[in-house]
This record gives structure tokens, C-alpha cells and sequence, in this order.
């Protein structure tokens, strides 16, 4: 059956219309989208990468294509800035010494050819200091290097075509704040030093070293957005989001080190891609709909946080926002299902399940989903009390934020059900004459521990992000 309205001017028969551009989602369409973003050629998508780069501005060419408008006139993006530091691997100078037993070796290195620097320090040069030499795959070294805690030199051995090798190649730029009386990282390739010996007595490293001084700087960010403006409500917006970046290559598993996020978050982005283009085809909603894929997610939601501190469009005229995290993944039997995080907090889950059944797609609770209401891109707009969930329709497999997360385990004929719910849900939430409100429960959190929480955002220091992988 049609329903019909006017609008603008135009009668729209959405109701039917929608229905049929569902099937513009197709499972070939989202393995193709899916595919590209978790290709090993993105190696990872990781915050400040040359290949995030590259996907945000993929992302932009299909919203161009699609026929979306820019947010901000001459650009698809909502940009900003992180700090940074500047390296020269040609302009380090490293010597190692390895003694074991009554055996000393020294090993000068050729600065940008046999050894590079992975990060900013604080000091510059050192003689004779103890220093760790390890394995890039180690694991003891992996968590020494999330830890930031180079309080010594560390030396790693890395393969020579491994991508953090190639990318620490003379003058280049890293994420994050110097510590104070930190020693730098270096890489060394492979073939130099000889193998650690499997038992017995373990030899000793010290190293002299200089390198040139950190150089402050700014290294620019981008959240990708476009508009498909609404009718006679077209100054609400229906904000349909996720994040497109992942953490990009670590420790080898398996002989693989590329973290593809399939599931984690190509997905997401697949679905704002395949929603945005779909839309775009049909009358336009009452409301505009805003279609956002966040950087930094996984470096503590920095995308949507500078969103919201800087928001293109005032925050009282987001009407809600629905973020799309991990589509690919179902529970066992549970294909066709979703769940939305803190779904007691709002009306949210109430609205969206007639509309996301018109798709095939039911609503299920999950044990952790009020756990992770604060985990992804929904949670900065809910602390400004902006009505924001994130939708999944999987679970915390074994393969998340590992190099198998893979594009070969995702679900795509589930996946491509939950677009298709998706797409009436956005349809629903465009056209329906009252905003989704927050419940009682969610009041209380706005007016308790969110309130706490957006004084702690709000202070100068705002957290430093971890040290890039």
C-alpha cells in the first residue's frame, strides 16, 4: 500500500518506492564495497596512514558520484588536526654492541638503509645504553610498544617489505606527544644482527645513537560527510554514521600482519556507502539526511569528538544519529538480527523495529549492549544529549582487532538483510513527524555520570591518544 503526503509542494509515495530500492542493496554491491576497504592493500586502514587517506578519499568520490551534496562548500570533509612529530631516519646514527660471554661484536648501521626511526623522543643522543633488540613479531616487544614505554632504546628487527618499514623511510611524520625523557624506536632490517640464541646464556645490547630533534607538528584528519537535503523539515538531520579507519598492521599472526577490520569497521562504512547511494535515488525524506564516516575511532572516538566540538550543523537539529558498527559477523542462528547499544535509553529500538522488519530484519538484545553504548561514535553526540545509538548485528568474535578479520568470514547475504532493514529504518527516521526521545533511564544518565563525563572531555588535556601501532 502507498502512503502519500505533500512536500514541498510534491506528492511522494515513499512507502512503495522505498520497498523497491531495497534490492538496490545487493550482496555483489556489498562485497565489492566491503572488499575494497578491507583489501590488504589498505594495509589496515590505520589512524594518520597514507592509506586511510586514500579510503577517505574513495569515500568521497562514490558520495560525488551518488549525487550528495557537500556539507561545507568546496570539501567533503570535516577536518582537524592532531599533533604530531616529525623523524629523519636519514639523519640517524646508530651502533650496537652485542656481548655474550667473552664475545663482543659491533654493528654500525647505514642510517635510512640498514636502520630508520619509527617515533619521536625526547632525548637525541646516547652512548653506551642498555638497550632491548627484538623481533618485530615478539610479543613482549608488542606491548612494550603500546605501553609507550621507550624509557630505553628499542631496537626492533622487521622484515624489509614490511609496511612500517616502508612508511618510516626518511622525513616522515608520526601521531602523538613526545614524553618526556623518552628514547626512540628504531627498525632495523632483517640479515644484520645475528639470531637470538634459542638457550643458554643470552647476550647483552647497548647501542650509541643521535638522532635528530622531533619537529612539532600538525598532521590533518578527516571525517568524510555528505547531505541529502530534506523537504519541509530539511533543517533536522538524521545523522547515519561510522568509522572507516582500523588499526592498521601489527604482530604477525600466522605470517600475517595486516588487521583488514572487515568486520571492524568496514562494515559500518559498507552500510553508510550503500545507504547513502540508495537514498539518493529516491524522493527525498522530510528530513536531511547526513551521512558521516569517522576517523579515529579506534584511537578513542577522536572523530566524532571533534565533530561534536565543531560541529558543520548546530547539534539541536540532529534529530538522531545512527551509527553502524560491525554488520558482517551473526551469532550462531541469529542471521537477520540486530541490536542497538543502550537501547533502554531511548525510543529508539521501538521506532526502528516495524521499520527495520519491512527489511527482514529483527532487533535481539545482547548481553554486553549497554556495556558498549560508550565504545563507539554514538556515545560523544549522546553526551551533548543528542539521541545516538550504535546498531550491530554480530557479536565480539575471537577474530576482532585480529589479522583475520578477514572479508572471507563475513556473513555478506546477512549483511546485506541488515542494509536493507537499514534502509527503511533511515526512511522512517526522515519522515516521522517527532524526534526520538531519550527515556527515563536516559535522562538519568544525562544528568549523572554523562554530565561527569562531558566535564572531563571539556578539560584542556582531553587524553592523549595511543602512540600509533
Amino acid at each position: 500500500m502507498k502512503t502519500s503526503w505533500w512536500c514541498g509542494g510534491a506528492l511522494l509515495f515513499v512507502g512503495a518506492a522505498a520497498s523497491a530500492q531495497g534490492t538496490a542493496i545487493t550482496e555483489e554491491r556489498v562485497r565489492e564495497t566491503v572488499g575494497w576497504l578491507a583489501a590488504d592493500e589498505r594495509l589496515g586502514r590505520d589512524t594518520g596512514s597514507p592509506e586511510l587517506v586514500a579510503a577517505g578519499e574513495w569515500i568521497a568520490a562514490r558520495f560525488a558520484a551518488a549525487g550528495l551534496q557537500q556539507v561545507q562548500e568546496g570539501s567533503w570533509y570535516h577536518s582537524f588536526p592532531m599533533a604530531g612529530h616529525t623523524v629523519d631516519s636519514a639523519a640517524v646514527v646508530v651502533k650496537l654492541t652485542r656481548k655474550l660471554r667473552d664475545d663482543t661484536k659491533v654493528f654500525e648501521l647505514t642510517a635510512d638503509v640498514d636502520v630508520r626511526q619509527r617515533s619521536a623522543a625526547d632525548a637525541v643522543a646516547g652512548t653506551d645504553d642498555p638497550c632491548t633488540v627484538a623481533q618485530f613479531d615478539d610479543p613482549v616487544l608488542q606491548r612494550l610498544l603500546t605501553a609507550r614505554s621507550a624509557r630505553s632504546p628499542i631496537v626492533v628487527e622487521i622484515p624489509s617489505d614490511h609496511p612500517a618499514w616502508l612508511d618510516a623511510t626518511g622525513k616522515h611524520a608520526v601521531l602523538g606527544k613526545v614524553r618526556q625523557a623518552s628514547r626512540p624506536v628504531f627498525y632495523v632490517r632483517p640479515g644484520l644482527l645475528p639470531a637470538k640464541p634459542s638457550e643458554g646464556d643470552q647476550p647483552t645490547w647497548t647501542v650509541t645513537w643521535s638522532t635528530a630533534a622531533a619537529e612539532a607538528t600538525e598532521v590533518p584528519q578527516h571525517n568524510v560527510m555528505a547531505l541529502w537535503p530534506g523537504t519541509d523539515k530539511k533543517d533536522e538531520f538524521v545523522v547515519v554514521s561510522a568509522h572507516y579507519d582500523h588499526i592498521g598492521v601489527g604482530r604477525a599472526v600466522d605470517g600475517d600482519a595486516i588487521h583488514n577490520g572487515a568486520d571492524d569497521n568496514a562494515t559500518g562504512t559498507t552500510g553508510v556507502l550503500l545507504l547513502a547511494e540508495a537514498l539518493a535515488k529516491l524522493p527525498p525524506c522530510r528530513r536531511s539526511l547526513l551521512f558521516i564516516c569517522f576517523t579515529g575511532e579506534e584511537r578513542g572516538l577522536l572523530g566524532s569528538r571533534q565533530f561534536v566540538a565543531a560541529p558543520p550543523v548546530p547539534l539541536d537539529k540532529i534529530a538522531v544519529v545512527l551509527n553502524l558498527e560491525m554488520l558482517g559477523r551473526p551469532e550462531a542462528e541469529k542471521g537477520g538480527k540486530a541490536w542497538f547499544t543502550g537501547s533502554g535509553y531511548s525510543d529508539l529500538a521501538r521506532i526502528a523495529e516495524p521499520a527495520l522488519a519491512k527489511g527482514g530484519v529483527g532487533l535481539m538484545p545482547f548481553r554486553m549492549a549497554d556495556q558498549l553504548f560508550s565504545a563507539s561514535d554514538n556515545y560523544p553526540f549522546a553526551l551533548a544529549g543528542v539521541v545516538a545509538h550504535s546498531l550491530s548485528a554480530g557479536s565480539l568474535h575471537s577474530d576482532y582487532h585480529q589479522p583475520s578479520d578477514e572479508v572471507a568470514k563475513l556473513d555478506l547475504p546477512h549483511m546485506t538483510t541488515v542494509l536493507r532493514g537499514l534502509l527503511e529504518l533511515s526512511i522512517e527516521l526522515g519522515n516521522r513527524d517527532e524526534r526520538p526521545v531519550w527515556s527515563e533511564a536516559g535522562k538519568a544518565k544525562l544528568e549523572g555520570p554523562w554530565a561527569k563525563q562531558r566535564e572531563r572531555q571539556a578539560r584542556p588535556e582531553g587524553g592523549e591518544p595511543p602512540e600509533p601501532r
